[in-house]
């Protein structure tokens, strides 16, 4: 089923045809953990969210993939007479970007598809310094893990959106970011995008998510009170947004903007604090849906995902045989009955893998299958994939935007469909003479020696290179052992370093097995 059925079958609800199958992103591996509210319930053919009865309108939160108006959650909402408020500061379509977590109300079209937009927030979930240079958390070298007022975060080499001026191996001590993401169980924030904002100490406003400890008020209206290890000081010109002053307490979560002052990073003037609402902010709802990961787990009926309590005593899984645990990416869906999710199913986000890479020039594109064609493999892309644009730096990169001839990176999955590829991420990059094609064996030969790849046949020639899982260079006959060679099993990189045509793998120079979730940049 593609996404677009998917969809189409979820608003026929009205006819007893209720469900959604939905592709799991590789965003989920690579940006991380991803919040997805949807209170929705089906009148007359539309969806509508328990906002007190309004017929056809509903409420979606969660990172933006790509635009054409913005694909927030798989669905297309349509922008142009809606309001947009970034930082609580009016703006509009153009200040949005990809990796930013929004939360977006209107009406939902009848097939559940689109949208019109009535309102689009988006509220950076941390802003501030980075106290020192980012170090390498992960094997494969594709995480790193940097302090931001205290705060923990972690950003993904392909997982994360970059704003201009920064990128994975860009960042460093002093730069101001501005970071949009979720929060993981052990509190780190995993980053859907990062933009640079400035350098400390020239740049000292700040935005700081926290659970206030320690308040002690002074004297007219002042006071200070901790968030973690950053001191908070407030006075009579503060403003407070969804509470006072005078009630304000400890263990209230609130989100503080201001200015570092000192000279150091940590103490904050604050100009305003907001209370911050717990849950989903609803009790009730018919249908809602949340992708997170698993905090709190007790049994399947008893765990949280994005601080909700879920229950999934009696849901589907998918896969079948994936277990439920503390940190497992999931995606629950269900009625909010009393503030818990009633989870009708589960599926885990952790039992998917993205296992195809292409980088090369596109080679066609079919604009009413949303497909493009790379080496010879068609790509689709869906509403949920994560387009950006590394070439040109266009603001509100879209499916309209690609063209015949640009050169792209995709991360992508097999399996959706019999001989289907789904692209996770498409990113448009710099003109570049090397072509790379990476995905699970499609066809083996052993005696000739032949192998294809996504149904590629691959050139191989006496000048290839073959190296092993371990990335040690071996012969061509040890490459194609039976036992101890490649496997049809198996995923392979093929690398062409001089392309004589930037949308054709003419060439083989180097073939490499690829395990688990290697990334390492072999071209």
């Amino acid at each position: 089923m593609t996404m677009r059925e998917a969809h189409a079958r979820r608003s026929r609800c009205v006819r007893g045809i209720c469900g959604r199958s939905r592709r799991l992103v590789g965003l989920g591996r690579r940006l991380g953990v991803v919040l997805l509210l949807a209170a929705l319930a089906c009148v007359e053919g539309t969806q509508t969210a328990d906002n007190g009865g309004m017929s056809g309108t509903g409420i979606s939160q969660g990172a933006i993939d790509s635009f054409g108006s913005i694909f927030v959650n798989g669905v297309e909402w349509r922008t142009g007479s809606a309001s947009v408020e970034i930082d609580d500061a009016a703006g509009g379509e153009g200040d949005l970007r990809v990796g930013m977590v929004v939360r977006v109300r209107g009406t939902l079209d009848a097939d559940g598809l689109g949208g019109r937009a009535t309102s689009v927030v988006f509220d950076a979930e941390l802003k501030g310094p980075v106290e020192a240079d980012p170090v390498l958390v992960s094997p494969a070298g594709v995480e790193k893990r940097f302090e931001v007022l205290g705060r923990s975060v972690v950003v993904h080499a392909t997982g994360t959106a970059f704003g201009p001026g920064t990128g994975f191996d860009a960042i460093a001590r002093d730069d101001v970011v501005s970071i949009s993401g979720f929060v993981d169980g052990a509190g780190e924030l995993r980053a859907t995008r990062v933009e640079q904002v400035g350098v400390f100490p020239a740049v000292t406003a700040v935005e700081l998510e926290g659970t206030v400890a320690s308040l002690a008020r002074g004297a007219n209206g002042s006071g200070l009170f901790d968030l973690g290890p950053i001191t908070v000081e407030y006075t009579a010109a503060t403003t407070f947004a969804d509470g006072t002053e005078s009630a304000l307490a400890n263990g209230d979560r609130v989100e503080v903007r201001g200015a570092l002052v000192g000279g150091g990073t940590t103490r904050i003037a604050a100009s305003r604090i907001e209370r911050e609402a717990s849950g989903l902010g609803i009790e009730d709802a018919e249908d809602a849906e949340l992708e997170g990961i698993v905090t709190g787990y007790v049994s399947d009926a008893d765990f949280r995902v994005g601080g909700v309590p879920v229950d999934a005593s009696g849901a589907t899984r998918t896969p079948g045989t994936a277990v439920i645990a503390d940190g497992s990416r999931v995606e629950v869906k269900g009625p909010l009955v009393a503030g818990t999710l009633r989870a009708e199913r589960v599926e885990i986000e952790d039992a998917f893998q993205d296992d195809v890479r292409i980088e090369a020039a596109i080679g066609a594109i079919d604009a009413a299958a949303r497909t493009i064609r790379l080496l010879g493999v068609d790509v689709r892309i869906e509403p949920e994939t994560a387009l950006e644009d590394e070439r040109d730096h266009v603001p509100n990169f879209g499916f309209a935007h690609l063209a015949v001839g640009d050169r792209v990176e995709v991360e992508a999955r097999t399996g959706a469909a019999p001989g289907a590829v789904v692209a996770a991420k498409v990113e448009r990059e710099r003109a570049r003479a090397t072509v790379v094609l990476e995905g699970p064996v499609s066809a083996l030969d052993r005696l000739a020696p032949a192998l294809s790849v996504l149904g590629v046949a691959i050139p191989l020639d006496g000048a290839t290179q073959y190296f092993g899982a371990d990335g040690s260079p071996v012969d061509e006959a040890t490459f194609f052992a039976d036992p101890g060679g490649v496997l049809e099993t198996d995923r392979v990189r093929v690398v062409d370093d001089a392309a004589l045509e930037p949308d054709a793998l003419l060439e083989a120079d180097r073939v490499i097995l690829v395990v688990g979730d290697d990334e390492d940049d072999d071209d």
